[in-house]
């Protein structure tokens, strides 16, 4: 079972960090928009000017900027978003006695580790969810045993299908490619990644409000602190 958590911590709102996050997330959304347009300016100008020297190399030179561009502030939003991770999570598990799936150090592990990043952050997002839920009984023993939600799904299969798509690109540009054929998949798998990483921006903005709303509808009172276990709950529908 969870041990009660050090006294000299206690709830924090986290609606500034949120909106800090929401906002990066909007800059990686429009900068995933320009890389998409750069690999399209790419594409027509060695199909359409394969004999200028010059407007290949501004081509490039717009790809290379623009590539940096969105590296930092994918790097910047990771960074904020984590960290708001991390701080909610302390929040949750303030809120209930159930045992997450992870223990904290996953909330940065698991978006790091290959393969598994595929799934435990969704696992991470959902038990906080879970026990952020004034729904959820304080001594609530498990948290997996909670059904997840519609949104927490909605986001994560959009960010992994953003992610695979854009990895592809990514090697794409790795291998140099430079016959209009492979440029032009290039760019239609650009567009796709950008697409479902706007879709994931959107919904995770949401799923940002969403945990503030329900860590600050939820009574400020620590597990320990706010009665005796249930032992016949029945997690609720979401």
């Amino acid at each position: 079972m969870p041990t009660q958590p050090p006294l000299d911590r206690w709830f924090s709102s986290e609606r500034a960090m949120g909106l800090a996050a929401s906002i990066l997330i909007g800059v990686v959304t429009v900068s995933t928009w320009a890389t998409a347009w750069s690999d399209w300016y790419s594409y027509q100008s060695v199909k359409n000017h394969a004999d200028d020297p010059d407007r290949l190399a501004e081509a490039d030179l717009i790809s290379g900027s623009l590539g940096i561009v969105a590296a930092l502030a994918l790097l910047a939003a990771a960074v904020v978003f984590i960290v708001w991770l991390w701080r909610v999570r302390w929040n949750a598990e303030m809120f209930c006695r159930g045992e997450h799936r992870f223990t904290r150090g996953w909330v940065l592990g698991s978006w790091i580790c290959p393969v598994v990043n595929l799934w435990y952050p969704k696992q991470v997002v959902d038990d906080i969810v879970a026990a952020s839920d004034p729904r959820t009984p304080p001594q609530t023993l498990v948290l997996r045993d909670i059904p997840g939600t519609r949104l927490v799904w909605a986001w994560w299969l959009t960010w992994v299908a953003g992610l695979v798509t854009g990895n592809v690109v990514q090697r794409g540009i790795l291998v140099a490619a430079t016959e209009p054929g492979q440029l032009r998949t290039n760019v239609v798998l650009s567009t796709i990644s950008a697409l479902f990483t706007t879709a994931a921006a959107v919904l995770a903005v949401i799923l940002i409000e969403r945990i503030d709303e329900l860590q600050t509808k939820r009574a400020w009172v620590p597990w320990w602190a706010a009665g005796q276990a249930q032992p016949g709950f029945q997690p609720p529908e979401r």
